[in-house]
């Protein structure tokens, strides 16, 4: 075998165990790191370096091999694409020069950078788009890379590529699996009616971490003038780097990515906001973050909500477009949260304004009517007495009857206003009206329309208002919604059937024709029904409905006697009662 066979099997030898050191993991990090440890070997370089090149094609990232970290943080920042490694970028092909600093296109290099002659470069290309550039230097023993070195590094740059798309590939599929679950679980919490703030925490939260950020914040805005061009954004939620202290402080100053957002209705990114001229920083104004992403919150008639801000630590690397996308999403659900807020704030308005306009009915229909009744009685008692001459024995007791039933009918009119009041009162001193429990579930029934794509049919049996006190009342409430959200996620029903009934013991019926529940469904949410029951001295079960779908049934005593209705159910007996005695 000839000197230069023998080089030659032992270059393929080289070549081969380069691109199964590469081929090895899935880590997209980890295989970047060994693509320029292999690159390096490949052709015996003393220097290596992968630069990864962004959407703007200039250098994002550069990954080095053959120098300490005392000598990285002595020379500086990582180039950008100037000189010799900018040739590469503006005509992808590969580069070998015996001599940098005798090119003509060489900018020099910057102080405390080791010495360097040699150079080799070839391009990588992912996916058929130019992903980045291998550059070498310094061969080894001082001499010039070679052609022979050219071919091996440009074999090895093809296999190279698939490992590289194989990782990215890896790498977006874990973050899509991430976000598909954060957007899980954020849908679940906006149909279980959660707390706006609570879920727009989340959606900060979840885009942190499926982003890899450091700070998210979502911006709403405090007034609605139409005469504004920008309205005032306050940040309502914050997650990240001194979160704390940005809860509520107003954005500015008005010509900020948050703002172009805003106004613009489209997203706004950016690789590094401070160097970026189209705008500022509103979010951390102090130099703190690189990479930004703001986000418009688009609701029904493309009107803007809001904003979701979310940004890197300066220096960090720039937002990869997967996650582009999934921040996108999660802006849509902060959007979803505040306009189910600004819903549910209407429907909570419009429950107030049927339960005055039924209290109105009650008291015209019966204590009103009693009342001109009474009159009309007394009325006749009045001309009696006035009449000349004494009464007859029959008469007289005809009278003092007319004048007992009229004190009964007003007695009567006092327990019955007396119950109206205390249907207004609100236990918990919260609000300084209690709405009725019927208005309160047809509030649910209407808001959970838009998530069924239809309305439920609500039906009542027995005095609701009456008998379900106002702590029950919140459990059922809760107990619907939950129902409700159920049918609206998982049956794919055509119709829902709600039903209570008040008669001793409070039944909630939620029938629907879906699908009914899978086996292997999660029952997290049943759960918590069941567990609502129990604490009221009551049961819940879930069974297939008699015509198909699914049938839920949860009860609760409303008597004495149930375990944690005793003592409620008298109480609210006694508020209904009210004083049998005479008025004084």
């Amino acid at each position: 075998m000839s000197p230069r066979q023998g080089r030659r099997e032992r270059d393929m030898d080289v070549l081969l165990d380069a691109v199964v050191s590469v081929g090895r993991g899935l880590e997209l990090e980890t295989t970047l790191h060994r693509v320029v440890q292999a690159a390096a070997a490949v052709v015996d370089a003393r220097f290596a370096a992968l630069g990864v090149l962004g959407d703007d094609r200039r250098i994002t990232r550069f990954l080095t091999v053959g120098m300490s970290e005392d000598e990285i943080r002595a020379i500086g920042p990582y180039p950008t694409g100037h000189g010799i490694l900018g040739e590469l970028i503006r005509d992808p092909r590969p580069l070998r020069l015996p001599d940098i600093a005798a090119d003509a296109r060489s900018v020099g290099f910057p102080p405390h950078h080791p010495p360097m002659r040699s150079f080799l470069g070839v391009p990588l290309q992912v996916h058929g788009q130019p992903f980045g550039n291998l550059y070498l230097t310094e061969k080894r023993g001082g001499g010039e890379f070679t052609a022979d070195d050219q071919r091996l590094l440009e074999g090895f740059a093809t296999a190279a590529s698939f490992a590289v798309e194989n990782a990215r590939l890896y790498e977006e599929t874990r973050l899509r699996e991430r976000w598909l679950r954060a957007d899980d679980e954020i849908a679940r919490r906006l149909l279980s009616g959660e707390d706006p703030d609570s879920v727009l925490d989340l959606v900060a939260a979840e885009a942190i971490s499926v982003a890899a950020a450091d700070t998210a914040g979502i911006a709403v805005p405090v007034d609605d003038d139409p005469d504004r061009e920008l309205p005032t954004l306050v940040v309502r939620s914050a997650v990240g780097i001194r979160a704390e202290s940005l809860r509520g402080q107003v954005l500015t100053p008005p010509r900020s990515f948050s703002a172009m957002a805003f106004v613009d209705g489209r997203p706004v990114v950016t690789a590094d906001a401070t160097t970026d001229d189209r705008a500022d920083v509103a979010l951390h104004p102090d130099g703190t973050l690189g990479p930004v992403a703001a986000f418009p919150l688009v609701g029904r008639g493309r009107r803007a909500r809001g904003v979701l801000v979310v940004g890197r630590v300066r220096g960090a690397d720039p937002f990869p477009t997967v996650v582009v996308e999934a921040l996108g999403a999660f802006a849509n659900q902060a959007a979803v949260a505040l306009e189910l807020a600004e819903r549910r704030a209407d429907a909570a308005r419009l429950a107030v304004v049927r339960d005055r306009d039924r209290i109105a009915r009650d008291l015209h229909d019966l204590a009103v009517q009693r009342l001109y009744a009474t009159g009309l009685s007394l009325q006749t008692v009045d001309r009696r007495l006035a009449a000349p001459g004494p009464l007859a024995p029959e008469e007289t007791r005809e009278t003092a009857g007319r004048v007992g039933a009229a004190i009964d009918q007003i007695d009567e009119t006092i327990d019955l206003i007396r119950t109206t009041i205390r249907g207004l009162r609100d236990p918990g001193g919260d609000l300084p009206h209690r709405v009725g429990t019927r208005s309160l579930l047809l509030a649910e029934a209407d808001a959970a329309t838009h998530a069924l794509g239809f309305a439920p049919t609500v039906r009542f049996e027995g005095p609701i208002d009456a008998q379900v006190p106002s702590t029950v009342a919140a459990h059922l409430v809760a107990v619907l919604r939950e129902s409700l959200s159920n049918a609206a996620r998982h049956a794919r029903a055509t119709r829902v059937r709600v039903g209570l009934r008040a008669d001793g013991d409070l039944v909630l019926t939620v029938v629907d024709d879906g699908v009914g529940i899978a086996t292997d469904a999660p029952r997290s949410g049943l759960a918590n029904l069941s567990r609502r029951a129990a604490e009221l001295g009551g049961s819940f079960e879930a069974r297939p409905g008699r015509a198909g779908g699914t049938a839920l049934r949860w009860r609760v005593p409303l008597v004495p006697g149930g375990s944690g209705l005793a003592g409620v159910g008298q109480e609210a007996a006694d508020g209904v009662s009210g004083s049998s005695g005479r008025p004084s």
